[in-house]
């Protein structure tokens, strides 16, 4: 449920890979670790961040661990970028622009339904990454 203060600006949306030995420090994190594994354009970043949106809130927990993240981004600026953890249920954003608002530190509910859609996006995602390996599928508890 992270508040995205105006999706519309939002164009394309990078698909974040994060290696296990880049999920520690996020205190005073400036930008998310990790590779881009695939693009979102079009129809597909509005679904995208339409299941983001629909995120229902959960019981926090505190691994905070997480596997992908996206880059929201309007032509070469960033705007934002949202990491993911659905063992923990915690998400963490990051602004870029001034005038782009999101939520910073969020929780989320990785069984609802958009959950497991968001998951499914990010594994086709990685199936289809530009490097060729396989995504660890990360799975919620």
């Amino acid at each position: 449920m992270p508040v995205i203060a105006d999706s519309r600006l939002v164009r394309d949306i990078d698909v974040i890979r994060i290696a296990p030995e880049q999920t520690r420090g996020w205190d005073g994190l400036t930008a998310i670790r990790g590779d881009v594994i695939g693009v979102w354009h079009g129809e597909q970043a509005v679904a995208a961040l339409a299941l983001v949106a629909a995120l229902p809130e959960a019981q926090q927990m505190r691994c905070f661990l997480p596997h992908y993240a996206i880059r929201l981004r309007s032509g070469p600026a960033v705007l934002a970028e949202i990491a993911f953890c659905f063992r923990c249920r915690n998400g963490r954003a990051l602004a870029f622009q001034p005038d782009f608002g999101v939520a910073g530190w969020f929780t989320f509910d990785p069984d609802s339904a958009p959950g497991r859609q968001l998951l499914a996006l990010f594994r086709t995602a990685g199936d289809n990454g530009a490097d060729g390996r396989a995504v660890d599928n990360e799975s919620p508890q």
